[in-house]
């Protein structure tokens, strides 16, 4: 039941993030004939398919869709259950609040997993289309990295879905905090690059090569494992506030 509820309360933000991240993807390939010319012009790394792909969908817009997708999907919660006058029965339920939460963090969590799993097989399978090479395995490289890095962005807007009751003001807190932090951590004076649309990007050390924008050798564990740990701090946070709040 809680499952279901957490479904039913993400199930709209989610279709429609689906639905636009796959029609992103689309866009770009099958038109790309018509937009390769400006996106090569503006990007001067720009001169071939893959790097073309890059630019516009794991490092590009697409990718800055996903992340918004990330602080939608987490709002909600016992907040929303409080504004609607539903709260009285959730708490109700047999259940503790630490289950609760966890439950909507995951149905959220798997929802971005979902996500991130769309561009590469439907990327390939339009590359395919129009007869440009684009291996799925390219594409495949970029779902931890997406995947982890929308947990960072969910956990953020997940810890505004338990402070605040309306929703629009937990989004558009949440939103300015991660404005302020991908500002934040672009200072020349931190040692170790911080930057969430970098990593999820695959522009870290040792990923993409800045140059031809494909995968190296090797493939860094060190800030999956740093960004994961990151995500399950916020989410356990938001744990902790929801257990010690008084509605």
């Amino acid at each position: 039941m809680l499952w279901y509820k957490a479904w039913r309360e993400s199930r709209i933000r989610f279709l429609l993030s689906a639905a636009l991240i796959t029609c992103m993807c689309f866009t770009f390939t099958l038109l790309q004939g018509r937009l390769y010319p400006g996106i090569a012009h503006e990007h001067a790394a720009v001169h071939n398919y893959t790097q073309y792909i890059h630019w516009t969908v794991y490092g590009g817009v697409t990718r800055g869709i996903l992340q918004l997708s990330c602080l939608v999907l987490a709002l909600g919660g016992l907040q929303r259950d409080k504004r609607e006058g539903t709260l009285g029965f959730t708490l109700a339920l047999p259940v503790s609040r630490v289950r609760l939460v966890l439950t909507r963090a995951a149905t959220g969590l798997a929802e971005v997993l979902v996500l991130s799993l769309l561009p590469p097989f439907f990327i390939t399978g339009a590359s395919h289309l129009i007869h440009q090479p684009m291996p799925l395995g390219y594409g495949l490289q970029f779902i931890p990295l997406w995947t982890i890095g929308g947990m960072v962005t969910f956990g953020i807007a997940f810890i505004f879905s338990v402070l605040f009751t309306n929703e629009y003001v937990a989004l558009a807190a949440a939103y300015m905090t991660y404005f302020f932090y991908l500002a934040g951590v672009r200072h020349p004076r931190l040692k170790y690059n911080l930057h969430v649309a970098d990593f999820m990007s695959g522009q870290f050390p040792g990923q993409l090569d800045r140059s031809t924008m494909l995968w190296g050798n090797t493939y860094p564990l060190t800030p999956i494992i740093g960004f994961f740990i990151a995500g399950v701090i916020l989410v356990a946070v938001s744990t902790f506030v929801t257990t010690r709040q008084d509605f």
